[in-house]
């Protein structure tokens, strides 16, 4: 209903008041007030769910783009993901459709170029470079924001057309991207690159701390930033984060970093500051507001934090965290404002504001029934274009549709090859897999443990990151007009896989990084030191990637008490759920410290991603299985020895025939990992006394009970 109302409101607006706020925006001195549209968006992480949804995007911000003279595109950051959708893109079939929709012969394919293909159309202005950026590595990222231009005559690719953002990393030493930075703040067109003019853009920059946006006769600056854990997170390579802070999330240090590059911004004479900043909690952004002098609005990315007004139409299941925006002040004691959206491409954010003559934000002019989050579907979609063709030739979101429609023909073939089926909905959220215990991450941590014990029989236990689970398994129906369900993966004849089958698509798209498994030997002291650290970052609104799912053991912790200090249980089990060591009792240390237990986990983690504080190779007694796992099973897809590879030959195995059917629970019912801010220790009770259960043997006619029976 909410939708309706604005688009009324708009309607009235721009009929009423256009011409009147046109010429206040373009000569300040007029009212004194400059009104500026910000349409945002993070995390936008193609994925499969991407096909339906990014042509839709691209609808949304079509139209509203055109409602306010003054707008500018924003992203903060996490453009891209590897993934299905990111692996399309190098398919020799979409070579054509590249050229075709881009105007541009010579186009070439390759990994992630559909995703900046589509923030190419659409006309983002700026973007923050998020971790996901730098998963598949710098050189990945130079070829994908870089250009391609062979003999001084063939382009074959042009690259990102707006600027990638970060003050605070460095890359100075990184030889794929040190030739795309520029030192200089430049306006934000000149990191275009036109087939009109190659030598241009063959030097075009595309990389900055700070731009510069004209609009409306005002100057705006851009600041950029990067979560400092970047180094623990992702594959910066030769890209470092700047110091102090580096491996922190000390807002203070990270705000000495950006200060300067907004002072000389403020020094220039702009007085309107945009931060887009990809920090992974937006409770981060919302301290380090506070801490910056001159900034006026921080597009928060990294959390898929669902901002939203009380009216605001959401996707099927969806909750908002918060109002839209958030309200606060900066280091002056000024108006700011915090934003952020859900990722995937499944929100439009949308900020309109006025300034007033010093270039200070008027909190009562963002008005909840023209600003707030717009879901991408045809709901919110459909009213806007009430008169108008959403997808008409030539428009973004048909030549957006021709993209993701060419995406989708590569990845139904992956859809069709099955391996297993489910009955169950295979919980993946981020919210969930990152703070509890869920069926997919039991699931996940299940099938790694069996293949690295077809590998290494006296491998005990699995544990791997929530923060490496991508996606869900399974889909959200409408059962009612409304009431919306968990389902398990739903039917697909076009690919002819059937409900509740688990096909290579499903398995790729939640397991988009597809890690290698590594086999390490820890001391019950290490394994102690392991788990706490999994739950060190844990505290109430906040999503660590580090957050373990485990198999072959089980644990508790207290998320009250000081991190380092928080595992109160610990115990390796067997398939039966047997104790078969006590590692933690009440807080202590058990048995002989230096005892040791064989183990599977991710070789990003044992590389130190996530911070893990995993011991060195030679002492823990590393097996890498993508080096040593050669000969492929059920799946030939992928790698041997990787987590796709592991989920797939599970499924084969286990649930081929019979599907998996252990549902998700709350957190409240976890057996493997334990919150007891949720629930009562159990870790080491041998039998639950929740799950006896008397069965009536026999029946004999003295009344009294045989011995024998």
């Amino acid at each position: 209903m909410k939708n309706v109302l604005k688009k009324l409101y708009r309607t009235a607006l721009v009929v009423g008041c256009m011409a009147a706020m046109v010429m206040a925006a373009a000569v300040p001195g007029a009212t004194g007030n400059t009104t500026v549209q910000i349409l945002h968006a993070s995390d936008l992480e193609g994925g499969v769910d991407a096909i339906g949804n990014a042509p839709v995007f691209a609808a949304i911000m079509d139209h509203l783009e055109d409602e306010y003279p003054n707008t500018i595109i924003l992203s903060a950051g996490d453009n891209y993901i590897p993934g299905p959708f990111f692996s399309a893109s190098a398919d020799y079939s979409m070579r054509e459709v590249l050229r075709s929709v881009l105007d541009h012969p010579d186009a070439r394919e390759g990994a992630g170029r559909v995703d900046i293909s589509i923030m190419n159309i659409i006309g983002f202005d700026a973007s923050a470079l998020g971790n996901h950026e730098f998963d598949p590595g710098t050189n990945t990222i130079r070829s994908i924001i870089g250009t391609d231009i062979r003999y001084g005559t063939q382009a074959r690719w042009l690259g990102a057309q707006f600027p990638c953002l970060s003050a605070n990393l460095n890359f100075d030493n990184d030889p794929n991207l040190s030739g795309l930075f520029t030192g200089e703040v430049l306006d934000s067109t000149a990191f275009r690159s036109g087939l009109f003019d190659l030598e241009q853009a063959a030097v075009a920059p595309k990389i900055a701390a700070s731009v510069t946006i004209f609009r409306g006769g005002e100057t705006i600056g851009i600041v950029g930033a990067t979560t400092p854990l970047l180094e623990q997170i992702s594959s910066p390579g030769d890209t470092t984060v700047k110091n102090p802070g580096a491996g922190t999330n000390s807002m203070d240090n990270l705000a000495s970093i950006l200060q300067p590059y907004i002072n000389e911004l403020l020094a220039s004479g702009i007085n309107k500051i945009i931060l887009v900043s990809h920090l992974q909690q937006i409770a981060l952004e919302q301290e380090l507001i506070t801490k910056l002098h001159g900034v006026d609005i921080v597009i928060a990315g990294g959390s898929d934090t669902l901002l939203a007004d009380s009216g605001d139409t959401l996707r099927p299941g969806d909750t908002a965290a918060g109002d839209y925006p958030i309200h606060t002040s900066n280091a002056d004691n000024d108006p700011a404002i915090v934003v952020s959206t859900d990722g995937q491409y499944t929100y439009v954010g949308r900020l309109v504001v006025e300034f007033d003559d010093d270039g200070k934000i008027i909190p009562q002019s963002v008005n909840p029934e023209v600003s707030g989050a717009f879901a991408t579907i045809e709901s919110v979609m459909d009213p806007l274009w009430s008169s108008g063709d959403p997808f008409a030739q030539g428009s973004k979101g048909n030549r957006v549709k021709q993209l993701t429609d060419a995406v989708e023909a590569v990845v139904i073939v992956k859809d069709s090859n099955v391996f297993g089926k489910t009955d169950v909905y295979l919980n993946g959220r981020r919210t969930n897999v990152r703070t509890e215990e869920t069926n997919l991450g039991d699931f996940s941590a299940d099938a790694n443990l069996a293949m690295a014990r077809s590998y290494d029989s006296t491998v005990v236990a699995s544990l791997k990151n929530g923060g490496g689970i991508r996606e869900s398994i399974g889909a959200i129906i409408e059962v009612s007009s409304g009431v919306y369900e968990e389902a398990p993966p739903q039917a697909n004849p076009v690919s002819g896989k059937e409900e509740g089958e688990v096909s290579q698509l499903d398995i790729e798209n939640s397991l988009k990084f597809n890690n290698g498994l590594t086999l390490l030997t820890l001391t019950a002291t290490q394994l102690r030191e392991i788990i706490e650290h999994g739950v060190a970052a844990s505290a109430p609104g906040q999503t660590p990637g580090s957050f373990p799912q485990i198999s072959g053991m089980a644990f508790s912790f207290d998320i009250n008490r000081t991190p380092g200090d928080r595992i109160r249980s610990l115990a390796i089990k067997d398939k039966t759920g047997r104790i078969t060591d006590i590692v933690v009792q009440a807080g202590l240390l058990m048995g002989d410290p230096n005892r040791t237990f064989r183990i599977v986990t991710l070789n990003f983690l044992a590389n130190g991603g996530d911070g893990y504080p995993f011991p060195n190779n030679a002492a823990a007694n590393r097996i890498d299985l993508v080096d040593t796992m050669t000969e492929p099973g059920a799946a030939t897809f992928t790698d041997p020895g990787s987590e796709q590879d592991a989920m797939a030959e599970f499924l084969a195995v286990n649930y081929a025939k019979t599907p998996y059917n252990q549902a998700d629970v709350g957190p409240d019912r976890d057996e493997r990992i334990q919150n007891l801010s949720e629930r009562r220790d159990t870790v080491l009770t041998p039998v639950s006394a929740e799950t006896i259960k008397l069965t009536l043997l026999d029946r004999y006619e003295t009344g009294i009970f045989d011995e024998s029976a």
